[in-house]
This record gives structure tokens, C-alpha cells and sequence, in this order.
């Protein structure tokens, strides 16, 4: 596959840079589907790049293109937005509708030469970033003068749309902010990061060439010549613990809305087995009974992978996402 980075100028609904990469088939198909993917808190546009190249080797549905948008402080994003991120408007805060606002700011900017209003799209987002996905197709959301963003369908990958009112909802919110903000954020080099991350807890099940990307593309240089997280703890912690409704709430207002509609076919791909004590296994209740109600879109239930199975399983991931895509979602993965 051919890989292209583009980067957009701020506009009226966004104050950052925004870089994202698009990847293209070998033979891309001119009438072919367009599939957008958003990013977990922490990760970077290039992690979905081992998902991708499989699915692009086997798929069986015509693509056009790929695209991974990156949140605006995260990954090489972060390093052109350093100085606005440093202030103290950002310095303590993130929240799902600054990624939201970036990626409409991306899809309509002229700096990829690309009118997304033209393309079938799919929507992908992985955890946290379903939430952004959720707010992005609610498209009054963020700006009243938005030029609407048309879905073909979407697809969920292990997302977390926390009901607000259920008990483990702020059991987990706790327990992601308190792993943001006492993770190690740096290291004397990159190798040396490397060498942690393989054999810790979070990061060792990963696929060799994720975990790789990981060191390249989610560390930045810091003020010396250490590396550093180039999404901040403080901003990390932040987006888990906010009051504000629009990691909660709001995503899961929306999520429903369009389960009852109908109308977008909602692929939902998650996994039972994860990492966090069954905690998120009422939430995913929840999202399969809501898909389920529905006379469009399916549900994929993978047996491994964990809830960071795009990373630690690609091939896996590729062939459900394909599954969803092409219709042939009965088999349980």
C-alpha cells in the first residue's frame, strides 16, 4: 500500500494543526469505499498502519482509500501544536469534542485536494474515540455552519460508551484516570522506552510492529535528550475524569438516537475478555442489546485480543472489519 501524511491549517471550528495519513491499495478502486479511523487516547494515527495492510491484502470489498485522523495532541500532531497544548488553555484539559472539531476541521480542509461530501464513507473508531465518532456524525455538535459529513455505515471497535448511571461506569473512569496520571511519560532514549514497554502489563501482548510504531510515533523528543508521551498525562487523566458530558453522556444520547433511527447501519466489534476485571462488561452489555435491536448493522464477538485487539491481533481485526463490511458478521470470531 501507498502512504501519504497531510497536514491542515486551523479553521473557524479548530485551533490546532491536524495531520492524518492516508493509505492507499496497490489498485485502488475509483468508486470504492472510504474508511476514516479515529484513534484511542495515547495512541497516534499510525497504529491502525499493521490493521490496515492486512485488510488491504485480502479484502474483498472495493476500496478506494484509508484514512487515520490524528488527535490534535497526540503523536507528531502534538509536536506541531506544542506551543498552543503548552498554554493554559490545554495545559490540564482534553475532552472528545476538541478531537471531534479536528477531524471535521481535517475532512473539509483543501489541503488533501479530497470533497469526503463526494465519498461513500466509513466510519471507524477505536475506544475513547467512539465518543469523537458519535459527536462528529451528530454534526451540530460542535458548529452550527458545518457542511454535513454523510456515513455509509460504522464500525465500533471495542468502544467505550459508558451509560453514565451505571456503577461501573465511574469505576472505570477512575481507573483510567489514575493509570493517565502515574504512567511513566519518559525515557533517556527511544530504545530505552522500547525495552519497558515490551514487558509491561499494558503493552507486552502487542503485535512487534504495533509496539514498534508505539516508540516512533506516540514519543516525542522532550526539553533534553530524554523521549517523552506526546499526549501528557495531565491531558490523558483529564479526558477520563471531566465532569463535562461529552466522553459520557452525550456519546451514548447519540449512540442510542441512532439505534432507534435505524438508518446508519452500527457495526459493533468488541471483546468480552479484556483487561479491566469485568468492569466494562455491563457497558458492552448494553451496546449489543442496543445493536441487536436494530434490523441493520451486527455484532462481532472476538475471543481474544482484549479491548486493545486492533494492536495486539491485527489480522484478527482486519478480518472482522471486513466481516462487517461485506455482510458475513454470523460466525463468533
Amino acid at each position: 500500500m501507498k502512504t501519504q501524511v497531510y497536514i491542515s491549517e486551523p479553521s473557524p471550528t479548530c485551533p490546532f494543526r491536524v495531520e492524518a495519513a492516508q493509505y492507499t491499495p496497490v489498485t485502488p478502486a475509483g468508486d470504492g469505499l472510504t474508511l476514516v479511523f479515529l484513534h484511542a487516547m495515547s495512541l497516534h494515527k499510525e497504529t491502525f498502519a499493521p490493521m490496515i495492510d492486512h485488510f488491504l491484502a485480502a479484502a474483498s470489498t472495493s476500496i478506494k482509500d484509508v484514512w487515520s485522523i490524528e488527535n490534535p495532541n497526540h503523536g507528531r500532531s502534538s509536536v506541531l501544536n506544542q506551543e498552543l497544548l503548552a498554554g493554559p488553555s490545554y495545559r490540564e484539559y482534553w475532552s472528545a469534542a476538541e478531537y471531534a472539531r479536528a477531524t471535521y476541521s481535517f475532512l473539509t480542509s483543501p489541503a488533501h485536494g479530497v470533497d469526503f461530501s463526494t465519498r461513500r464513507i466509513i466510519g471507524l473508531a477505536h475506544s475513547s474515540a467512539v465518543s469523537v465518532l458519535m459527536m462528529l456524525i451528530h454534526e451540530e455538535e460542535f458548529s452550527s455552519e458545518k457542511k454535513p459529513l454523510q456515513f455509509t455505515s460504522i464500525i465500533l471497535l471495542d468502544p467505550a460508551l459508558l451509560p453514565p448511571e451505571f456503577p461501573s461506569t465511574k469505576i472505570l473512569s477512575s481507573m483510567f484516570g489514575k493509570f493517565a496520571s502515574t504512567k511513566r511519560e519518559k525515557w533517556p532514549t527511544r530504545a530505552a522506552a522500547r525495552q519497558y514497554l515490551a514487558v509491561h502489563p499494558a503493552f507486552k501482548a502487542w503485535d512487534p510492529r504495533a509496539l514498534q510504531l508505539f516508540v516512533e510515533c506516540a514519543l516525542r523528543e522532550g526539553s533534553g535528550s530524554d523521549v517523552v508521551l506526546s499526549c501528557s498525562r495531565a491531558q490523558e487523566a483529564a479526558f477520563y475524569l471531566s465532569p463535562t458530558t461529552d466522553f459520557k453522556a452525550r456519546p451514548v444520547e447519540i449512540f442510542t438516537k441512532l439505534v432507534r433511527a435505524d438508518a446508519l447501519p452500527i457495526h459493533l466489534i468488541t471483546c468480552l475478555k479484556d483487561e479491566y476485571k469485568g468492569q466494562t462488561r455491563p457497558s458492552k452489555e448494553f451496546q449489543i442489546a442496543q445493536i441487536r435491536s436494530a434490523a441493520r448493522g451486527s455484532v462481532q464477538l472476538l475471543d481474544r485480543g482484549g479491548h486493545m485487539f486492533p494492536q495486539v491481533e491485527p489480522a484478527l481485526c482486519a478480518e472482522a472489519i471486513q466481516r462487517a463490511l461485506s455482510g458475513e458478521t454470523k460466525a463468533r470470531l
